[in-house]
């Protein structure tokens, strides 16, 4: 269970204990941060936010969301295929993989949700090259950015085109892994100014080609992947007070095959009737217009659409038994698009009282025009009886929107001591749309058809925020914080009472949001002139009308509902020390712990009171260390970056009679690098996975290939330049 800990225990006890959390840059320069939507330096916000820099970043060799997720604190994400990442914030989860309702964390590109509400099948794996920092709000975020934000937000901030400078950037990485899997990565970045100081524009592109290293011995796919993608923005500034900036960003990834691998077949082995990836290809198109209303408001408007197109393709397994036909899944295309408006307006005079007012709409809609189920020689089985090898076919539309207005505000009552307060409104729709539905009936051997039908809920509600802090002077802030967090409500695509016991559960059209309460106690601080500072952070969730899936007793129908309760508690611990010149030791470090409180009666669910919630790491630690030194007109840096996260269920335990419950391994990864620095750019030589860490990570419920693992030990070399 603690394999790997020493040399992380190692490293902890030399950085003292954040390897996220990092409050100031080596050279001292703060991180700032929007997490208030006004900018701050991170040390100077009242609450639980970790802050990564493009320089952090770029030192560490993130390249993707799986770069940084385990390096932060009281924040895990669970990966069974890329492209869909489920990022779990303070335990607050009711799966690992995708589900049918709203992911329990929110992620931003900038001012935008990019993730869908129902049953997402895909969260893209968006890549980290010319981003300004990465933001992990940990703790509902419902006041400010609204639904999804049950457990907390992630934001990925752009760099923005600067008029002042001409700027170019470009990387090259070749890395290959044990086994022979070859990786090439490539960025460049440009930044012009078209006239000095008022019109810039900022291209950004890349490309990925990364061999896998789990092999599909019957179709003989490998786990590779091809990722391209790039942004162009133009900003202008026609005035000093005003600033228009359009802003596009593609993605395109498609990988080859599943990453996941049956142990029964051999490490790193899989066997799948088709390949089992989970494309995806996204672009968004954002304007945003600031305005400055010196000394009384900053109006800030963005407008954005977003659309994608993604793909689920899975080998089912012979579900009639052993050498029966093997049932294929396919949901492609799966198309998405995404509208959203937010108008806000920023205090910026010297009052004692700040506040952000705002206005939020967002229109979603996704289409399945092709979900299907097909068991190849499945009619031949059957002796020709059938006439189609299908199995299940629909289409599938859904809908949701969101319109909310909010106010957030903080007032000094006296010297250093200041109150805060926020309410956000909001009303949700969603709406189930499902086409002429047709189905095998294995008993009669003959296809059902159920006509075209809709399901519809909707909703008002209401979050807030309170809080407290005390700043007695530049180095030191406490605060207490009680927030709340929800997910909309959506639909079931069934409804109604049962045709064998009309007694028995009622199955609702929707069902309603579930929301999260957050109390934590909390204090920043700066020792030996910034050169030192830790944080900590208690807290504990109260999670209540919880979205589960249920089935009824008397006919077995599946469907989400609300019901139960939950609880988490923990502790955050970070610090960032620069102890001498050229020296840099970060650590941080989680406990918690989170079960079911309460589960519903007059249905079943597949959890019982005091199951511990689905990837919840009881303790996690990251820590590490770099060293910069002078060689002649350049300078040489060494650094080593270590994780450790503790092993957490796969799903609830029900007591012990949930098919498919395992316990994910205890995990421990370490990456190490050597390199120069010089006027032009820097080259360094680095390791991932230095351990050659195998343990399962990640263990699916009731599939073939139930396993996940880290990417075996990589070496590779990095070459970047800049002007």
């Amino acid at each position: 269970m603690l394999r790997g800990v020493s040399y992380i225990a190692i490293i902890g006890a030399l950085a003292g204990v954040p390897i996220a959390a990092t409050a100031q840059e080596a050279d001292g320069d703060e991180i700032v941060v929007t997490a208030n939507r006004r900018s701050e330096a991170v040390q100077d916000v009242a609450a639980s936010v970790t802050a990564i820099s493009e320089q952090q970043l770029q030192a560490r060799g993130a390249d993707s969301f799986e770069g940084f997720a385990r390096s932060v604190p009281g924040l895990t994400m669970n990966q069974a295929v890329k492209n869909r990442a489920i990022f779990n914030i303070r335990g607050i989860a009711t799966d690992v993989i995708s589900g049918n309702t709203q992911d329990p964390v929110s992620v931003y590109v900038n001012d935008t949700p990019i993730t869908d509400t129902f049953a997402a099948v895909a969260q893209p794996d968006l890549r980290l090259f010319d981003v300004n920092r990465v933001e992990v709000l940990r703790g509902p975020q419902g006041t400010l950015f609204g639904s999804g934000s049950l457990g907390g937000t992630v934001r990925i901030i752009t760099n923005k085109p600067n008029a002042a400078a001409f700027e170019a950037a470009g990387r090259v990485d070749f890395g290959t892994t044990k086994g022979g899997a070859f990786r090439q990565r490539y960025d460049a970045m440009v930044n012009v100014p078209l006239i000095t100081d008022r019109l810039a524009l900022r291209v950004v592109g890349y490309y990925r080609d990364e061999e896998g290293w789990v092999e599909n011995i019957r179709l003989g796919t490998r786990n590779d992947t091809v990722d391209w993608g790039g942004r162009v923005a133009l900003q202008w500034t026609p005035a000093d007070d005003l600033t228009v900036r359009a802003e596009v960003f593609h993605q395109d990834s498609d990988p080859r095959d599943g990453d996941s691998w049956n142990p029964a077949l051999g490490k790193f082995k899989r066997d799948s009737a088709i390949p089992e990836p989970r494309p995806n290809r996204i672009t968004n198109y954002n304007l945003a217009v600031d305005y400055d209303m010196a000394g009384f408001a900053t109006l800030n408007w963005s407008s954005t659409y977003q659309e994608s197109k993604s793909g689920s393709f899975r080998d089912i397994g012979p579900l009639l038994g052993p050498g029966t036909p093997h049932f294929i899944g396919r949901l492609s295309p799966w198309n998405a698009r995404f509208l959203v408006q937010e108008l806000r307006l920023v205090s910026n005079g010297s009052s004692p009282f700040q506040w952000v007012a705002g206005a939020f709409f967002i229109d979603r809609k996704t289409g399945i025009p092709d979900y299907r189920v097909t068991a190849p020689g499945l009619d031949a089985l059957f002796g020709g009886a059938l006439g189609s090898d299908l199995f299940f076919d629909t289409d599938i539309t859904t809908k949701s929107t969101e319109i909310a207005g909010y106010f957030d505000g903080n007032y000094e009552i006296a010297s250093g001591l200041t109150v805060r307060g926020g309410m956000r409104i909001f009303r949700t729709t969603a709406d189930y749309i499902e086409q002429e539905r047709t189905s095998l009936n294995l008993a009669t051997l003959q296809y059902d058809v159920t006509p075209a039908f809709s399901n519809r809920s909707k909703g008002t509600n209401t979050t807030w925020r309170a809080g407290l802090s005390y700043e007695p002077d530049q180095d030191l802030l406490f605060f207490a914080n009680v927030s709340k967090g929800f997910r909309i409500g959506q639909v079931n695509s069934n409804r109604g009472p049962s045709m064998v016991d009309p007694s028995d559960y009622v199955i609702r059209e929707g069902y309603d949001p579930d929301s999260t309460i957050n109390y934590e106690l909390g204090a920043k601080t700066s020792w030996l002139q910034g050169a030192l500072t830790l944080n900590l952070t208690g807290f504990y969730i109260d999670w209540k009308n919880i979205q589960i899936e249920g089935t009824r007793r008397s006919d077995f129908a599946a469907f989400t509902a609300n019901g139960g309760r939950a609880s988490v508690k923990g502790v955050e611990f970070e610090m960032n020390a620069r102890p001498g010149r050229g020296v840099h030791l970060y650590t941080a470090v989680t406990i918690q712990d989170g079960k079911i409180d309460s589960i519903p009666a007059d249905f079943t669910v597949p959890a019982a009171a005091g199951d511990r919630l689905p990837g919840l790491a009881r303790w996690k630690l990251a820590g590490g260390a770099e060293y910069r030194w002078d060689i002649g007109s350049s300078e040489a840096h060494v650094r080593i970056d270590g994780q450790f996260t503790d092993g957490s269920p796969n799903a609830f335990r029900d007591a012990g009679r949930k098919p498919g419950f395992a316990m994910n391994d205890a995990y421990a990864s370490l990456n190490a690098a050597i390199g120069i620095d010089r006027g032009w750019g820097s080259i360094a030589l680095y390791g991932e996975n230095l351990t050659g860490e195998d343990a399962i990570i990640l263990r699916i419920p009731n599939v073939p290939a139930p396993f996940v693992t880290l990417r075996p030990r990589t070496f590779g070399v990095r070459l970047t330049v800049r002007h």
